[in-house]
């Protein structure tokens, strides 16, 4: 979606946002963040207290190659999906690119901001530091940027809604509300998920807001941002199920609603890359047995160093070349190399 404000449509007119207008939200997201991370580090110094570092070694070694394999391959997968939001988005602003700078430009951003966390503002920074270099203004960037996040969500609320309708047990037993109110959670989720759809579709026009007009995608986009967030997620989750041990039972729903509800509270924290506040929330809604509790604690740090720490180093170094190579060819004087 974009947004402009009435009479004037460029994005520009969306105007400051931020500390300049609201210091005060910068200092709730910050003291949220801490709060959410003393509190990560309180659950998995309870749940750990009993696991030694040799144990975790243990199980780190008792994990299969093949099962490490797939959840690479698994974590790669959701990239290809993320190279559908970055394709979409310049679609959607009228600045189509190809499939390929769309996966180079989409992998770069998101392994750099999974890892190092406040993703909105890293994205938007790297993101623009790549499109740039391709003509692409700052309000450009930034329409792509709304596009991405609306995509996210939308598969985050698909996903969720979907998970709490066919398999609430998990979040019911850590929480201990019933799995009736679950289930109508996730029909509710559902529902907001189905009304951005009817309005893409029945009343695809501006909507304004007080001196803003925000601009929807019509319900084929729409319906392709679901899609490709909705795979997105799942391919996460399932680099997740693949590394949890088995005697815990848990199917691939499960795993799923775990994986959406520690990816949650690990986006709210705004704690780099979810680092402890994931681990923690996987913890308790899991539930391990004692006895189970390193090969979890084993498999979250496998978890991590394959979705997080892998595409991290593969983005970075590509990151850097490309920087490398735009300075070289920026010193390099006119004519130069030619016969």
């Amino acid at each position: 979606m974009t947004v402009e404000r009435a009479g004037r449509p460029d994005f520009e007119a969306a105007g400051p946002v931020g500390p300049a207008r609201r210091p005060w939200r910068n200092l709730l997201s910050f003291l949220i963040g801490v709060g959410m991370l003393i509190l990560a580090i309180w659950v998995l110094r309870r749940w750990a207290s009993h696991v030694s570092l040799a144990d975790l070694r243990s199980e780190l070694e008792a994990i299969e190659p093949g099962r490490i394999v797939l959840a690479i391959l698994f974590s790669l997968a959701s990239f290809v999906a993320l190279f559908g939001y970055e394709y979409y988005a310049c679609q959607f602003i009228g600045r189509p690119i190809t499939w390929f700078r769309a996966g180079i430009i989409s992998f770069i951003t998101q392994s750099i901001a999974h890892a190092v966390g406040f993703a909105l503002f890293v994205g938007a920074t790297v993101r623009y530091k790549l499109y740039s270099a391709h003509g692409f203004g700052l309000f450009e960037v930034a329409k792509i940027q709304v596009f991405f996040t609306a995509t996210f969500g939308l598969g985050c609320l698909a996903i969720a809604g979907g998970t709490l309708l066919i398999e609430p047990y998990v979040l019911a037993r850590a929480v201990g509300v019933s799995e009736v109110w679950w289930r109508l959670l996730g029909a509710g989720l559902l529902g907001v998920v189905l009304a951005v759809l009817v309005w893409g579709a029945w009343f695809h026009r501006p909507l304004r807001v007080g001196r803003q007009v925000w601009v929807l995608p019509s319900a084929r986009v729409t319906s392709i941002q679901i899609a490709l967030g909705v795979t997105d997620l799942a391919f996460v989750a399932a680099a997740l199920h693949v590394l949890l041990p088995g005697e815990l039972g848990l199917d691939y729903f499960e795993t799923l609603g775990v994986f959406v509800a520690a990816i949650t509270l690990g986006l709210i924290s705004h704690v780099p890359g979810s680092l402890g506040v994931f681990e923690g929330a996987a913890l308790v809604l899991i539930d391990p047995a004692p006895e189970a509790t390193a090969a979890v604690i084993g498999a979250l740090i496998m978890f991590r160093a394959c979705y997080y720490m892998l595409p991290l180093a593969m983005g970075a170094v590509l990151f850097a070349a490309i920087e490398a190579h735009r300075w070289l060819s920026a010193g390099r004087p006119v004519g130069e190399g030619r016969s």
